[in-house]
């Protein structure tokens, strides 16, 4: 501990380290944020706990997940600031805390989200069972964040004490390298800056290949996601189904909420648009695709609202939410549509769906804008089971793994593609099916 201590006071002694940490920490704040805003807020997260949401240790749960979240964030800060310290003063140590900073946030980013509504990150990269897939539901990632970096201080703290009396550290008095040859530079080029009459020399190459390396990690994450949701794999396509159609209607296969408020059963659910026929090419997967997966502008969308680009989408209708106002009977209609439409594929657990009327995602803010807009527009010519069935065709669009199992689910193809667990599917995770 003392080690600890001593180094920390030899870092933070100078301004700039300070400022360094709280940079770090206002970052990282900032980035947990989002990634939490991203499928809740942080007043539908506290009711979550405080009803009971998250489990029988739900208070606990939450309680925990802040504490850590706020410690994770505050060593952040610390751990970078010290890592920094050691690339200006020293080569020792600085691989081993970088690579544990940037694991411990790396590990923190996939941690943030909650039980109910989702994480991101998951999501993202084609897991949309989020957290029910992990025993503590996410907080085992939280924990190994902060060894992480908890690791990453303590490793990188015994360094700065070593390097204090270090004969090997890369600083050279200024008047040194000013006298060096130029054949001498030529030989061994340097990177450096100044520091109150000293260069340190600063390993560019060493971070350069590292931020190739993780824009190549990002690149990955951002491409399993599609190939999750295009999916490579081939399938027979079985001769029995489950009483459901794939010829061309006005139907789509969807979840629907059963009477007990918490799981949910496949059904087909009409639509307002006409939901193309199953071709029966003999790729059971790309024939899902054509059936499950939108594509061009419906007639009713406003503005450049199109199923082609499901980002603008999401963020025009959730904006209908707060800018429409509606009464009456339209807002019997909509109290009725927010709480029976489920949010499955990023919200609740198996055997506890939730109903958009309580989930913070921003996908869940976009359906309840969507049926404002529907109602306010179409609500003399459309029924609430077309409306339901309608937001679900955008379903496709944000969560086409989920929508794509469910339908395979459905279509007796289950096995091309697996079928993952997810809030309303049941204890037996297929339905009932």
């Amino acid at each position: 501990m003392k080690t600890i201590i001593n180094a920390l006071q030899t870092v933070f002694r100078e301004p700039f380290y300070r400022k360094i940490a709280l940079g770090v920490i206002l970052g990282v704040g900032y980035l947990s944020y989002w990634l939490l805003y991203q499928t809740t807020t942080i007043p539908t997260f506290l009711e979550n706990m405080r009803n009971g949401d998250f489990g029988q240790y739900s208070y606990l749960y939450g309680v925990t997940f802040i504490i850590t979240t706020l410690l994770i964030i505050g060593l952040s800060g610390i751990s970078v600031a010290i890592t920094v310290w050691l690339f200006r003063y020293s080569q020792k140590g600085t691989g081993k805390t970088l690579g544990a900073n940037i694991g411990g946030l790396t590990v923190a980013a996939f941690g943030m989200g909650c039980p109910v509504c989702g994480a991101f990150l998951f999501s993202a990269i084609g897991i949309v069972a989020g957290f029910t897939i992990l025993p503590l539901q996410g907080l085992e990632l939280k924990l190994l964040s902060l060894a992480f970096l908890i690791g990453s201080t303590v490793y990188g703290a015994k360094k700065v004490v070593q390097a204090q009396d270090c004969n090997e550290c890369k600083i050279v008095p200024l008047r040194k390298v000013k006298d060096m040859s130029s054949q001498a530079v030529a030989q061994k080029p340097v990177h450096s800056f100044s520091h109150k009459g000293t260069i340190s020399v600063f390993p560019l190459e060493k971070i350069f290949v590292f931020a190739l390396a993780s824009v190549f990690f990002i690149n990955q994450l951002l491409m399993s996601r599609v190939m999750a949701s295009m999916g490579m794999t081939r399938g027979n396509f079985a001769s029995r189904i489950f009483g459901i159609r794939t010829a061309a209607a006005y139907t789509i296969i969807a979840p629907q909420l059963n009477s007990d408020g918490r799981t949910t059963s496949l059904v087909e659910q009409p639509t307002i648009i006409e939901v193309p026929a199953n071709p029966n090419s003999g790729d059971a997967l790309a024939d899902a695709r054509v059936v499950m997966i939108p594509t061009g502008k419906p007639f009713y969308a406003p503005d450049d609202v199109s199923f082609d680009d499901p980002i603008n989408a999401q963020n025009k209708w959730g904006a209908y939410e707060d800018s429409i106002t509606i009464s009456g009977d339209l807002q019997n209609r909509y109290n009725q549509l927010i709480n029976t439409f489920t949010c499955n594929y990023c919200c609740g657990g198996p055997s506890n769906v939730t109903a958009i009327a309580r989930c913070g995602c921003r996908h869940a803010k976009a359906w309840r804008g969507m049926f404002k807009y529907m109602l306010q527009n179409y609500g003399d010519r459309y029924t609430n089971e077309e409306l339901m069935g309608e937001a679900y065709r955008w379903t496709g669009i944000w969560y086409p793994k989920g929508v794509l199992e469910d339908y395979l689910l459905a279509t007796g193809n289950e096995d091309v593609l697996g079928h993952q667990t997810h809030g309303g599917a049941g204890s037996d995770g297929r339905h009932g099916l």
